[in-house]
């Protein structure tokens, strides 16, 4: 239904007015006498209009992509829209410019990077060798930090299979390089059971 009146006219306005259930305000152009009051309104400041509330990636409220009634989450983003999320996600990209990566297909994994190849054991310490480098430091007065049984005790060193445990053997050689950088026993035993 289209309604058109002449808004000049006050009697059609009034009748607009009763149909729209307002009141109707008289033409005090016409109706005033030339003893008019000055307008008294309250002058408006002069602010530039309110501009719309953005979100942390500069987005405004979207009712399409964005839920509502409008809500934020913790990092100041726009809440997205239940079914929304890749046109979300689009918008986000576009508005902060960075490219998203693809999203992957329903039901499908994302692919994981590929995991770093094992580390190469270090080669084996020959018992020869290390065993001269114990006796060399076991007769220098300030070889060692502490004896060789307290060394042996908190390395966890059996006398037995010395020769042929690899791990008795690196500990010891690691004890020693300690030694050599100048650690005190404790240093020196922490060094070797981390190696």
């Amino acid at each position: 239904m289209q309604i058109t009146f002449d808004p000049h006219n006050a009697q059609e306005c009034a009748t607009i007015a009763r149909l729209l259930g307002t009141t109707a305000q008289p033409d005090t152009a016409t109706a005033q006498p030339d003893t008019a009051q000055p307008d008294t309104a309250p002058a408006q400041p002069d602010t530039a209009p309110a501009q719309p509330e953005t979100d942390c990636h500069g987005m405004t409220h979207d009712d399409a992509i964005h839920s509502t009634p409008a809500s934020k989450n913790a990092d100041g983003s726009w809440r997205a829209k239940r079914g929304q999320k890749e046109a979300y996600e689009a918008a986000i990209a576009a508005a902060t410019g960075k490219d998203e990566p693809a999203p992957a297909p329903q039901g499908m994994p994302m692919p994981q990077p590929a995991s770093a190849a094992p580390a190469t054991p270090p080669a084996p310490i020959d018992y020869k060798t290390m065993a001269e480098r114990f006796m060399a430091k076991m007769a220098d007065p300030d070889g060692l930090p502490a004896e060789y049984e307290a060394i042996y005790t908190a390395l966890s060193i059996g006398y037995d299979d010395l020769e042929t445990n690899q791990t008795s053997i690196a500990r010891l050689s690691a004890y020693m390089d300690a030694v050599d950088n100048g650690d005190d026993h404790d240093g020196c035993v922490r060094h070797a059971m981390s190696a």
